[in-house]
């Protein structure tokens, strides 16, 4: 048995016992990290959001979320990790989604006529202003009209990429509705 496979074990046989130590999770990290790192960026193709995978894997033993059951750590581990990347390669499907609902409602507000396309902007513009909170507003403005990345975003205002992506989809939700409702009541009055 490789001295790897026997840390791994004994982590396992002391996770079974109640719980596993802060000790035996740093001795998983540093036995695993590499492996757990490179599965993570294979499939993200992203440095910074394989980190993320990979620390989240291991916050959630730290936090006693997860209570290792297999019978092998590596396997364990990887296998957490590939689920994690599952995860957030759907998220993103998600967001995209969201991206696109918005731009195809733009694109049916905006006439060929230049004066009508402004005036509907800058209806989109004070309803952003007067109905979105103050950081949904920034996160808004920098994602579509400065068109930063989710993740320069975040950067830009020092808050996690998630955070951006929970305000972009409330704010575009809320946009949404708003252009509904709005188109809605221009048709019955025709």
């Amino acid at each position: 048995m490789t001295n790897e496979r026997a840390q791994s074990d004994a982590c396992i046989n002391s996770a079974e016992r109640g719980g596993i130590g802060r000790s035996q999770i740093e001795s998983l990290f540093k036995t695993h990290y590499t492996q757990m790192y490179h599965l993570a960026l294979t499939l993200l193709f992203d440095e910074a959001e394989s980190k993320d995978v990979v620390s989240d894997v291991f916050a959630s033993l730290l936090g006693g979320k997860v209570v290792m059951r297999a019978d092998n750590a590596k396997a364990f581990l990887l296998a957490s990790v590939h689920h994690r990347c599952l995860n957030v390669l759907q998220h993103k499907q998600v967001q995209e989604r969201f991206a696109r609902l918005l731009t195809e409602d733009t694109d049916a507000l905006i006439s060929d006529n230049t004066a009508e396309e402004q005036m509907q902007m800058k209806e989109l513009m004070y309803y952003v202003r007067d109905n979105l909170s103050p950081l949904e507003q920034k996160v808004f403005r920098l994602r579509y009209l400065r068109e930063m990345t989710c993740q320069e975003v975040a950067d830009e205002l020092n808050v996690s990429r998630q955070t951006v992506h929970t305000h972009l989809k409330h704010s575009v939700e809320k946009i949404r509705q708003y252009f509904a409702s709005r188109n809605s009541a221009a048709a019955q009055q025709r």
